[in-house]
């Protein structure tokens, strides 16, 4: 599927969903703590990524370095941050809140990424739209909206 990247966005979005949903059920119903769900959950998600990824072993295999590096970034980073969006999926009154303002990192990389761009700009480059500046400010409305309490 290497076609519209709309539809992949969508596609992945609507997998997502029962995912999100599973970990507070697996929880709640089987005893599995967030971190267990996390941890068996993304070598799942590794090990499919790997097989059915349709990548040569030589593109999911740059160099020893730069594997290290992005594994660096995963048991440092990558790894604070799922740890912590797991477990506020499993206390939060409503996932789709917790979702909602994990998601709104969009809105952080929209503007990094143009400031990034603008100071270095051979190695980042980003460009922004008044339709992207209003879906930033709806995104920030919304989640304002969710998450104040009544």
């Amino acid at each position: 599927m290497n076609g519209n990247w709309l539809i992949q966005s969508f596609s992945a979005m609507l997998l997502a969903v029962p995912v999100y949903l599973l970990i507070d059920f697996f929880h709640k119903n089987l005893g599995v703590k967030p971190e267990a769900f996390l941890v068996w959950y993304f070598i799942g998600v590794a090990f499919s990524s790997a097989i059915f990824g349709g990548q040569p072993v030589e593109v999911l295999f740059p160099s020893i370095l730069l594997v290290g590096a992005i594994l660096l970034i995963g048991l440092t980073v990558g790894g604070a941050s799922n740890i912590l969006f797991f477990r506020s999926m499993q206390s939060a009154p409503n996932p789709g809140v917790t979702l909602a303002i994990f998601n709104s990192a969009s809105i952080v990389v929209i503007f990094a990424s143009v400031a990034l761009a603008h100071f270095w700009p051979g190695h980042f480059q980003a460009k922004v739209n008044y339709w992207q500046i209003l879906g930033v400010a709806l995104t920030v409305a919304g989640i304002a909206i969710i998450s104040l309490k009544r």
